[in-house]
Parts: structure tokens; C-alpha cells; sequence
């Protein structure tokens, strides 16, 4: 019994002593930095590290586009900087407010304003900021009016945007060219055909070739073929606004229209049945009775003060069950008109109701 014990305690001391161990190592643990065996994955590696803090999402009331930042100018006694984004004019169009997105939820910029080009579906939205990366777009900002970016039937192409969803910040997918000059809306030569994927939210994105230049802007997909037997779903059917085309028209751009800016909440908002369609219930109360905030306008003052999935009950002392009744109570609304949000928290495994004033801006 005696040797039983002791060789018992002996293997409880080795194995928290090989924790302790496995402990230690995971502390330290550092991370290995990858190297490529191919050089032509390092170069694709190595050029898209490069480019992409240019690459931006555009957001408009209805939805999302993709852009890419080419121009910088110096605001004169200040240190913000005003940029030039490229992207697609159906983008802007009838967009309302517009913002510019980074990745990080926390840094959506205010458009100021925006020029755009409808027979080539192209734009250039301008946005204040700090100092950030700008691509130099060679037939846009070139060396001189005669300098062109060559673009070869297959060459390798890259294409950044953001597709569907905003968490996709920044996907990239490969192809090649497949034609370098395609008519697009009735001009000829404006496209580029490529077999790099795009879906809705990519318009606007750029289209780069392994020496990160960008040579076209991407607007759209071919989705589907009619055939003798039927319709049948389109694969590798992309286009792309060639840069050579678009470049004499957007360096004409001189005249920006004004986006206006409205007051608002700055909250993105869902009805509870929506919300509980894609999120767990345990994220509001029982019998959940409002709506649930489920983004904010980083431009805005609602950030300050409501949280993500915060379940919003009252407004102004009456109750709220819709975005219909949200919207009712807005309307007409000003700047600096101050609103009493009442909303259910959760706080550990519990929810608090919490009052909180919002000042439209």
C-alpha cells in the first residue's frame, strides 16, 4: 500500500510538473514568420500587403461598394489631409450619406463629396483624413498625359474589394486577364475580362496586376447564361473598367457635389424577430419587446453612449416595438435635438434597463 501511494504521488508531481512545463512553453511561445518557398507567392504576398491600405470600403444608405484611394492633397493649416477615392457610380448613386470604411468598425470617415461619370459607371468620392496610404494610379496621376498601364491577355490579376459583408474587409481573389479591351455599356474598350471572382460589393474595388499597379475598376459579373437548355450560372464571366479608359475622364472631374449630411441617431437597428433569425436568444431578455442595435454610424454620437445588442424599448417616454416606430418619432428631426433612449442591457447573466440622451448630430 505504502509503495502504491508513493508511486502514486510520484506520477501527480510529474504530470503537474509537465504542466508547469507545458505552461512555460505556451508563455513563451513565439510565432514563426512565414517565408515562402515559391518567389512568385512571396512577390503576390509582398504586393498585396502593399496596396491594401489603400483599398476602402464606400457606404451608402443602401448597401456597400469597394474603392480605392489614388490622390492626397494638404488641407492648408491643418494636418488632415483630403483624399481621392475611385469607385463605380452606381455605388454613389442615390446613396445619401456616404462613409468611408477601414476595417475597423471604430474609424468610418464622412464623405465630403463626389464627382462621377454615369456612361462609364465611374466615380471619385473625397473624404478628410489623416495621414494614410495612398497608391499613385499611373494614368490618373502620371508622370505625364501619355503615360499607360499595359495590360496583357494573360497576365495574373488580383482583385480586393469587399464582398457582401463587411467582415470580408478586403478579399482578395486571383485570375488572369482573359480579354485586355471588351465594350462595356455601349463603349468600346472600356472593360477588361477577367476570371477573378466579384460579387455585390466589389463594385469600385480596384484590380491590380502582380506589380501592384492597378489597371482597371471593378463593376460587375456576367451571373448566368441562356441556353438552348435553359439557363445555367456563368463562371469566370468578370469585368473590370479599364484604367487607360476611365484615367482622361476622371482627370477631368472638377465639379463635387456637396453629399448632405442629415441628422440621425447613428445606429444601425433590427426588429427582434430579424435579430433572432441569425443570433442566439439568450442575447436579449425573455419575451424580447423593441428593437436591437446591432451597428453604429462611427460619425455620430450614439456610439458614445449605446452598446452593440442593446434592446431598445422607449424613446422620448414611449414605447418602441418597431423601426416603424422609431422612424416616427424622427421625423423632422434636427440637428442638436437631444432624444432619451431607454434600453435593456445585458450585465453579466442579467439585464438592467439603462437611460441614456442622445444628441442628434
Amino acid at each position: 500500500m505504502r509503495k502504491k501511494g508513493l508511486l502514486t504521488l510520484m506520477l501527480l508531481l510529474t504530470s503537474l510538473l509537465l504542466v508547469g512545463c507545458g505552461l512555460q512553453l505556451s508563455a513563451t511561445r513565439v510565432e514563426i514568420p512565414y517565408v515562402s518557398p515559391s518567389t512568385y507567392e512571396q512577390l503576390r504576398i509582398q504586393m498585396i500587403q502593399t496596396v491594401e491600405p489603400s483599398v476602402i470600403v464606400v457606404k451608402t444608405d443602401t448597401g456597400h461598394g469597394s474603392g480605392i484611394i489614388f490622390k492626397s492633397e494638404a488641407i492648408e493649416g491643418t494636418d488632415n489631409i483630403l483624399y481621392y477615392a475611385l469607385t463605380n457610380q452606381h455605388v454613389v448613386e442615390d446613396g445619401g450619406e456616404m462613409r468611408i470604411h477601414f476595417g475597423d468598425e471604430k474609424t468610418d470617415l464622412a464623405v465630403k463629396d463626389y464627382a462621377a461619370y454615369e456612361p462609364y459607371d465611374i466615380a471619385v468620392v473625397r473624404f478628410i483624413a489623416p495621414k494614410t496610404r495612398v497608391i499613385r494610379v499611373h494614368p490618373i496621376s502620371p508622370i505625364n498625359d501619355n503615360t499607360i498601364t499595359q495590360i496583357v491577355k494573360g497576365q495574373d490579376v488580383y482583385a480586393i474589394g469587399t464582398p457582401e459583408d463587411i467582415k470580408r474587409f478586403n478579399y482578395v481573389t486571383q485570375g488572369v486577364v482573359s480579354l485586355n479591351s471588351y465594350p462595356y455599356n455601349g463603349v468600346e474598350g472600356l472593360a477588361i475580362m477577367h476570371d477573378a471572382e466579384l460579387n455585390p460589393g466589389n463594385s469600385g474595388g480596384p484590380l491590380f496586376n502582380l506589380n501592384g499597379d492597378v489597371i482597371g475598376i471593378n463593376v460587375a459579373k456576367v451571373p448566368s447564361i441562356t441556353t438552348t437548355d435553359g439557363t445555367i450560372a456563368a463562371e469566370g464571366l468578370n469585368y473590370s473598367l479599364s484604367i487607360n479608359k476611365i484615367a482622361p475622364i476622371v482627370r477631368g472631374f472638377t465639379n463635387y457635389t456637396e453629399v448632405v449630411r442629415r441628422p440621425r441617431l447613428g445606429v444601425t437597428v433590427q426588429d427582434v424577430d430579424v435579430f433572432l433569425q441569425n443570433n442566439p436568444a439568450s442575447l436579449l431578455p425573455n419575451n424580447p419587446v423593441g428593437v436591437v442595435v446591432v451597428g453604429f454610424d462611427y460619425t455620430r454620437n450614439a456610439k458614445d453612449v449605446l452598446e452593440k445588442y442593446d434592446l431598445i424599448i422607449k424613446m422620448d417616454g414611449v414605447n418602441i416595438s418597431s423601426l416603424a416606430d422609431l422612424a416616427v418619432l424622427l421625423e423632422g428631426a434636427n440637428f442638436g435635438d437631444e432624444h432619451t433612449i431607454t434600453v435593456m442591457r445585458k450585465s453579466g447573466l442579467t439585464f438592467q434597463e439603462v437611460t441614456v440622451t442622445i444628441k442628434l448630430s
